[in-house]
């Protein structure tokens, strides 16, 4: 039975009357509505209420549809008008959607027929009834700004005068009540949740007690040490860091923040890498948010909750960014009863987070969430080392990132030395600590391609057309690492010496030039072999 005509069946059920069905849909589809709005609206809060609208559009006429297995492009098309209607709207003020206003008018005053239906009139005094409970949750100038300046209409200036107070008071209720309510709205979809957990006698409590990050905690680039924890619950015990940083491309990686700020080794597309190595493995894992991205609705957190709490309960732990610290950490257990989970990171074990903080910090924390799934077998898979050496390339001349604030490859290489000839003021910890990341990598990078040349890497033995050209690249990067090393003891973490001082700066300038230099030519090498491997393998197992 496929995904097509279960949604179909459920579209009927819903044109029938069948709450639960219409529930359903809406879970399955609310976030692409949102994404379709936002794209019209450029507005996530507009989006949201331009969604609400929706939500009410599709339960007045999801019984006019006539073909079920258009749903999908009806629904879409309804979202795309109810977008286009608001661009068309002079108001610029914040206004709950007409339907749930209209609940507080008499029923004299009604004059089209379809508000009297009884589901869409239990859906209007429903609404009226949560945002009451919501503003139930703030102090008594919240509510009154909002009462003011959401329910009633009135501008940021006219709600100051009413309440006699500075328009900077205004905005300052208005960013509390907002973050108060956003909490609620996280806080009652989990009480939902976990309500529908108790009712089907699911467990209330998950662990992956062999899910330990001590052995590890040595390593700067911790999306591979908790990618390896992760893997070992597989049974994947026999791979090192040196294969798990080759098989991300971590260890031919080197990214560069433009202010050559700390932040610099994280700017890089997670899910990408995430998703190579795990495929390079021959593992697959579900993603949710990446970076930039930010968690702005309840669904997301709730369908990435099941497949956290799935996962535990099978003693797996699940890879997560921003836990406790600006790094990648490790969920390894839930607790209904605390309404928490356990996280373990390089600066805690086994501290509790609630649900709802997941993703949702007190500053603003992107959202990414790698929750592993079952191993698959696939003769369509590339070959691991062609695979590899490919991404290995490719990240080795690199260029301009995905992210507008940093660059990669060659051209970081290039930010780096340019900073140190011109002797540029620079943050001493964010020098050591973005040396310390790259010389880790070129370590693992050396580790590796020796490894491959001995027949005790991740994809066995080379072919021994290809030994010339991936030894030629070994040697190269072995003087890279040294290079390397070299800068790294010039500037030890956690400060090490002045960057901008002649000395260091200008020494630290020649040794990653050089570095630069060997890891250009050995790009040249990697795609020989890389090519060659493809060729050579049945088509089943090219790239």
């Amino acid at each position: 039975m496929n995904e097509e005509y279960l949604q179909a069946s459920l579209v009927r059920k819903a044109q029938q009357g069948d709450q639960e069905a219409l529930s359903s849909l809406i879970r399955q589809h609310r976030m692409k509505m949102l994404n379709w709005a936002n794209r019209i609206v450029r507005n996530p809060a507009k989006a949201e209420d331009i969604v609400q609208d929706a939500l009410i559009q599709t339960l007045r006429r999801i019984g006019s549809l006539d073909n079920p297995d258009k749903f999908l492009p009806w629904l879409r098309t309804l979202v795309r008008n109810q977008s286009l209607m608001a661009m068309r709207s002079p108001s610029t003020r914040l206004e709950l959607p007409a339907d749930f206003q209209m609940y507080n008018e008499s029923e004299s005053s009604r004059s089209d027929d379809t508000l009297e239906d009884p589901l869409l009139q239990a859906l209007g005094k429903q609404a009226l009834a949560e945002v009451e409970t919501m503003r139930g949750r703030l102090g008594p100038r919240e509510r009154a700004v909002i009462g003011y300046h959401v329910l009633e209409g009135l501008t940021v200036p006219e709600t100051a005068e009413r309440l006699a107070i500075n328009p900077g008071a205004v905005y300052t209720a208005l960013s509390r009540a907002r973050t108060k309510l956003t909490d609620f709205r996280f806080e009652t979809e989990i009480d939902l949740y976990l309500s529908s957990k108790r009712r089907n006698n699911q467990p209330e409590t998950g662990h992956a007690a062999n899910a330990r990050y001590e052995r590890y905690a040595g390593a700067y680039d911790t999306l591979c040490s908790m990618m390896l924890i992760t893997a070992a619950a597989y049974g994947f015990r026999h791979l090192t860091l040196t294969d798990m940083f080759a098989a991300t491309g971590h260890a031919f990686r080197f990214h560069a923040a433009r202010d050559l700020g700390i932040s610099g080794p994280y700017s890089y597309d997670w899910r990408a890498s995430l998703s190579a190595g795990w495929t390079h493995l021959g593992l697959a894992a579900a993603l949710f948010g990446g970076p930039n991205t930010l968690l702005q609705q309840p669904d997301e957190l709730i369908v990435c909750m099941d497949e956290i709490r799935q996962a535990l309960a099978m003693g797996r732990p699940v890879i997560a960014w921003g836990l406790n610290n600006a790094e990648f950490g490790i969920i390894t257990g839930f607790d209904d009863s605390k309404r928490c989970w356990s996280i373990t990171d390089t600066s805690a074990s086994g501290k509790l987070l609630p649900y709802s903080k997941l993703g949702r910090g007190k500053q603003p924390v992107e959202w990414f969430a790698a929750v592993p799934r079952q191993p698959f077998v696939s003769s369509h898979r590339p070959h691991p080392i062609a695979s590899i050496l490919k991404l290995a390339v490719s990240n080795i001349r690199g260029g301009e990132s995905n992210q507008d604030a940093a660059v990669s490859g060659a051209a970081a290489y290039r930010m780096w030395i340019d900073s140190f000839n011109a002797q540029k003021p620079a943050c001493r910890l964010s020098v050591a600590y973005n040396m310390a990341v790259v010389a880790e990598a070129r370590k693992h990078a050396a580790k590796f391609l020796q490894q491959t040349l001995d027949g005790t890497s991740l994809g066995g033995s080379l072919p021994e057309w290809t030994r010339l050209a991936v030894q030629h690249a070994a040697r190269l990067f072995d003087q890279a690492a040294k290079q390397l090393h070299s800068v790294v003891s010039l500037f030890p973490l956690p400060y090490g010496a002045d960057p901008a001082s002649p000395g260091p700066a200008d020494r630290a300038a020649g040794l990653l030039s050089r570095a630069a230099a060997l890891e250009l030519e050995a790009a040249a090498a990697l795609e020989e072999a890389s090519f060659r491997l493809n060729r050579h393998y049945p088509i089943e197992w090219r790239m």
